[in-house]
């Protein structure tokens, strides 16, 4: 058995896949990673569901499945007060990777990666992602290296570049020319945090693909959407080359520190054939009513005040952003007495909720079997293709009450393809299907890992899901794996399997869940 590695680095490709991947290795476009891939056990890593980004990185950080977690969307709903709030790193309910190896007496450093705002109480330095409220906030667990970075890596930002498809060549390659130099000071301050930092476990988290590929996918030019356009192509080969010249920066750093490298995405990636009005079915099928303009002030006033609350907020000295909090009422103009069911968030999943004022007992268990065979049989009708890869009532699949553990009563988990949406324009609100040209390309469910350490097996196929990725990176660097992590030991990556120490779990077999104030103490306490 070959000798544990003393550090473990991460690229993060949020949205990689091997449909880009693949074509940008044989065009030359990232000769680093196709060198990384080559070296690497490498294969299919199958994302969460829904496969959207706060859920997969919380899986990728945990080792567990989102009922485990906690996280399930961006957002959740608060049946206390009927209120929709967003998930943070506070409301993540099981320890993660940074915190267990920080716990052990390592080190980390974490930049960029989703869902650790707050930061994490961890040994090391935690810059967080775009869902930071802004880059200040997101140095608030390290504000002298984010001082640091102002001087130096001026480029550094954890907001995303490509929030809208460029009209002309000239705004395709000035976005580019900002991603790349974004891509470039990510792999500059990995440098200068190892110089603060005697890392375990480095994170390095490259968002700006996931939004490059949102806005720019038919000029990747890899399936039958794919176009040729001046700049357009420019500007994505360009910001592809820069991406791989910056990992091939973090991997001199991997070479020089003696670091195991793994690569991984949160999900895939492919064309987007249209997206999928969720309210708009249970409109259509009778379970919903609206009011188009009962509530939309209401809702317009919420929004503006809510704006103006964080704005205010924000600006205090030491303050800390406040938790957004928006009522139901406000954010969807239903008629509450004659609704049954709705969908008051979620992109790529239908997160459907019963109208409990409106629905209960026998009359609740008819309305979901009528919403999981409605949505179960949603095809569209031009290619026959179902709208939804799954769909369940989440207390028979699971056997918890959805109210107490934050998660709808329905999940629809959209196809390849397909984007389901809570949020539809009103302009279309009848339709049920609508391409949108802005947003050419979505989630798909399978994306790519690559392992490359001590006894690894180059070249070795790997099936492989995102919880796995924690207890496999804890073993290779011969540290205990918590017996509440759910994922398995990647053992086939190596030519000899992994060492695994894994204490049996107490007899009431209970995952620790714990709130982020007891998360605090134990850190700060010790294990």
């Amino acid at each position: 058995m070959p000798p544990n590695p003393s550090r473990v680095l991460f690229v993060g490709l949020d949205g990689g896949t091997r449909a880009i991947l693949d074509p940008a290795f044989d065009r030359g476009w990232a000769p680093n990673l196709a060198g990384l891939w080559k070296r690497s056990a490498v294969g299919r890593l199958r994302s969460t569901d829904p496969m959207v980004t706060p859920v997969a990185w919380t899986s990728f950080s945990t080792g567990c499945t989102p009922l485990t977690h906690g996280v399930h969307d961006f957002n959740y709903l608060d049946h206390a007060d009927q209120t929709i709030r967003e998930h943070d790193a506070a409301t993540v309910r099981t320890p993660t990777l940074w915190e267990i190896v920080s716990r052990l007496g390592g080190s980390v450093v974490s930049l960029g990666l989703p869902l650790t705002y707050p930061a994490p109480p961890v040994r090391g330095l935690f810059v967080a992602g775009a869902d930071a409220p802004d880059t200040e906030h997101a140095f608030a667990q390290c504000p002298d290296f984010g001082r640091l970075l102002r001087d130096e890596v001026p480029d550094y930002t954890n907001k995303l570049v490509w929030k809208r498809r460029p009209r002309t060549p000239e705004e395709a390659l000035d976005q580019a020319d900002r991603c790349a130099a974004i891509f470039r000071a990510q792999a500059e301050a990995a440098w200068k945090a190892d110089d603060r930092v005697d890392w375990t476990a480095m994170m390095v988290h490259y968002h700006n693909l996931d939004s490059l590929q949102h806005r720019m996918w038919p000029y990747f030019d890899v399936d039958e959407t794919g176009v040729r356009g001046a700049g357009f192509t420019d500007a994505v080969e360009r910001s592809i080359r820069a991406l791989d010249d910056s990992i091939g920066r973090l991997l001199d750093l991997a070479a020089d520190r003696d670091a195991a490298v793994v690569v991984v995405s949160d999900h895939g990636f492919g064309p987007c054939r249209s997206l999928v009005n969720v309210n708009g079915m249970l409109r259509a099928a009778g379970l919903q009513r609206t009011r188009v303009y009962g509530t939309r002030f209401r809702y317009r006033a919420i929004r503006l005040l809510e704006r103006f609350r964080r704005w205010r907020a924000l600006r205090e000295p030491g303050a800390a952003a406040p938790a957004k909090a928006r009522p139901i009422d406000g954010q969807m103009s239903c008629d509450w007495s004659r609704t049954l069911a709705f969908a008051p968030f979620g992109q790529l999943c239908g997160n459907v909720f019963l109208n409990r004022e409106a629905v209960s007992g026998a009359a609740a268990d008819r309305a979901l079997d009528e919403i999981v065979a409605m949505l179960k049989d949603a095809r569209d009708p031009d290619r026959g293709d179902r709208l939804f890869a799954d769909v369940y009532a989440t207390a028979r699949r699971f056997g918890v009450d959805p109210a107490k553990e934050g998660m709808p009563d329905v999940f629809a988990l959209s196809a390849d393809g397909y984007q389901a949406q809570a949020k539809w324009s009103e302009r279309h609100r009848n339709a049920i299907l609508r391409p949108d040209p802005g947003l050419p390309a979505t989630h798909w469910v399978d994306g790519v890992v690559a392992i490359d350490g001590p006894g690894v097996r180059p070249g070795h196929r790997l099936d492989a899901r995102l919880q796995d990725l924690a207890p496999t990176s804890l073993a290779l660097l011969g540290l205990d794996v918590p017996p509440f992590m759910e994922g398995r030991v990647l053992h086939e990556a190596f030519d000899e399997p992994l060492d695994v120490h894994r204490s049996e779990p107490p007899a009431s077999a209970a995952i620790p869940t714990r709130s982020y104030d007891e998360v605090v103490a134990a850190a700060v306490d010790g294990p």
